[in-house]
């Protein structure tokens, strides 16, 4: 049987104890009435808090807000009968705050009929609850009175009842403290959005408008149903009726449904994800392996954990909310991580632009999960949100590349825990960024060297070690960190098996490494200065930059990158300036020399 929300569970325990709410939360958005007389409905907070109390019995419901005065749309004779309880002279219309609050106090006071007061907007009474000037200090003095004055009075069926006062605002701090702080009267509750229950049977009451439902078998309609729920975690009710409405008008079935959903959730139709064919898919090792060379382990798990995330299969073991996909990159520097994170944006969403890059060094202070993910309301930089949930609501469908996240304050791993279960986060300023379309990538160098009390660095592995000492030896590093030094379990246990280690770079890869940055060479030269230039594999020149490559393994891929900046776009360089290359000519690298002076020199001959 579906119960009413918990705020209403308080009110309805406290109500014959307290003579006050301070009502927080979703107070803007519809609310869902649950009875057996009406069923299930959504109304707004006022008809619901008219109808609540008219269930209750009391004779006499009515609403202030500083705008409209005292008044009630559901029953305008109240608002008079009102005035005649509260002895308030002025009608509906122009009740300055101040008699308002004496009407109040008046009213809660009589015991001719059972009362209760609705102040809408409350916040509103005052200019804010630090700024006090000394009418309005003197306006909640009169409520904060009545609050323990309120009596009992009869009720409709004669049984007496506590008069009652409702304070509905935001945040109960928009109130001056001494109004409920060690104030026994008064009860704060807070209205939560829709928990899992009530969004379930909104999401019932909406069924049979969607197409085809009839064809489907009762557990097909459960999972189908299940699945709406979990993708509609942190939605108001408004949001959800009027979605759901939506794809009723649009004919959808619903299995269509959690893509009307994401277009609401995200502000854009297309979804980069239904992009990925079967083909693409399948070939998704052949295509990481273009851009990632000597990493055959790491480019298989990561291709399982995009085919996964592609077929929806992400965390259904757990949440349906959580991210696409979340991996932790281990290994050496300069063997391909970063790389790797580049490459399945581009195979993924088109576009290396969608991998957003944090370099968790940046965020090693106390207050670092601020700058993530904004300061709170009243501190400097509010206003500015946070530089993470920025950019996720920027770009919903992304990479997200946490670099060397060891180096992070332990409050932002905190902050983590809830974005890899939940796929979500609240932001400073009160707004839900989804993370459920993104893939986490972490990164760390654990387990590859450790840092002695003096500040050097001792190897732990070396690139004479075979790959399973390598995995073995940083593996164990991370859970030692995550377990022993961060005493986080937890945050390894959302990371699960997708701890991927790389391999130091092998001699084997370096023509394959090498190969791939020539590649982007010879194209870069081509298009920017308009000079063809051939540099066979079979050359000396090639066979040379693999002799140095081989020589500097230890810094990985970007060890070969310096050697190519060093032994051949420096020499050639030269050759286009001061040598006077001809654009649209061709010219064939043959060999690479060093000279006398150190200076490094290319061998080459203009072809016809």
């Amino acid at each position: 049987m579906l119960k009413n929300p918990r705020w209403r569970e308080e009110i309805d325990t406290y109500r014959s104890i307290k003579s006050a709410f301070v009502i927080e939360g979703n107070i803007s958005d519809l609310q869902m009435y649950v009875s057996g007389d009406y069923g299930l409905m959504l109304t707004n907070l006022d008809e619901y808090m008219h109808t609540f109390l008219l269930g209750e019995r009391y004779q006499n419901i009515v609403f202030y807000n500083r705008v409209d005065g005292f008044y009630n749309n559901m029953d305008p004779q109240q608002a008079a009968e009102f005035s005649q309880l509260s002895k308030l002279e002025s009608g509906r219309e122009g009740v300055s705050i101040a008699a308002a609050c004496k009407a109040v106090r008046e009213a809660v006071k009589q015991t001719d009929k059972s009362v209760s007061v609705v102040l809408n907007m409350a916040s509103l009474l005052t200019t804010g609850p630090d700024r006090m000037d000394a009418s309005e200090i003197e306006n909640f003095a009169t409520l904060l009175l009545a609050t323990q004055e309120a009596v009992k009075a009869p009720s409709l069926d004669g049984n007496w009842i506590n008069n009652i006062i409702f304070f509905i605002v935001e945040k109960a701090n928009d109130l001056p403290a001494w109004i409920y702080l060690n104030n026994p009267f008064v009860k704060v509750v807070t209205i939560n959005k829709p928990e899992r229950e009530m969004r379930l049977e909104l999401i019932r009451a909406h069924r049979f408008e969607f197409r085809d439902i009839e064809k489907l078998s009762a557990d097909e309609l459960e999972k189908m149903e299940n699945r709406l729920v979990g993708i509609t975690e942190g939605f108001t009710y408004m949001e959800l009726d009027r979605v759901l409405g939506l794809c009723g008008e649009r004919q959808l079935s619903l299995s269509e449904a959690p893509k009307a959903i994401n277009a609401y959730r995200y502000g854009q139709q297309d979804d980069p994800w239904s992009r990925l064919g079967k083909e693409q898919l399948v070939g998704i090792s052949e295509a990481l392996g273009k851009d990632v060379k000597g990493q055959p382990t790491a480019i298989n798990a990561v291709a399982d954990v995009i085919k996964r995330s592609a077929a929806g299969l992400s965390g259904l073991q757990h949440s349906s909310g959580r991210p696409k996909g979340v991996l932790f990159f281990a290994g050496p520097t300069g063997t391909g991580k970063t790389e790797m994170a580049k490459a399945m944006a581009r195979y993924i969403f088109g576009d290396e632009s969608t991998l957003l890059r944090f370099d968790m060094s940046e965020y090693g202070h106390e207050h670092s999960d601020q700058r993530l993910l904004g300061a709170p309301p009243g501190y400097v930089g509010y206003d500015a949100g946070g530089e993470l949930t920025n950019a996720v609501k920027q770009h919903p469908f992304s990479i997200l590349l946490f670099d060397e996240i060891e180096k992070a304050h332990p409050s932002i791993l905190d902050k983590f825990l809830q974005i890899l279960d939940d796929g979500r986060m609240t932001d400073s300023k009160g707004e839900t960024v989804y993370f459920t379309e993104t893939i986490i990538i972490f990164t760390s160098n654990k387990g590859i060297y450790k840092t002695m009390r003096d500040g050097t660095k001792v190897a732990l592995v070396s690139p004479e070690d075979p790959y399973s000492v390598i995995e073995e030896r940083v593996n164990e590093a991370v859970r030692d960190f995550f377990v022993s030094e961060l005493g986080r379990p937890e945050i390894l246990n959302r990371i699960g098996n997708n701890l991927v280690v790389f391999d130091f770079i092998r001699k084997e890869s370096v023509p394959l490494i090498l190969q791939k940055q020539l590649d982007n060479i010879i194209t870069g030269i081509k298009d920017n200065n308009g000079i063809r230039v051939i540099l066979d594999k079979d050359s000396d020149a090639f066979k040379r930059l693999v002799g140095l490559s081989v020589q500097n393994l230890s810094f990985g891929g970007r060890g070969i990158g310096n050697v190519v900046e060093k032994y051949l776009l420096n020499p050639l360089g030269r050759a286009i300036t001061d040598e006077g290359w001809e654009r649209g000519s061709c010219y064939e690298i043959l060999d690479i020399v060093q000279q006398e002076d150190e200076s490094v020199a290319i061998i080459a001959k203009k072809k016809e």
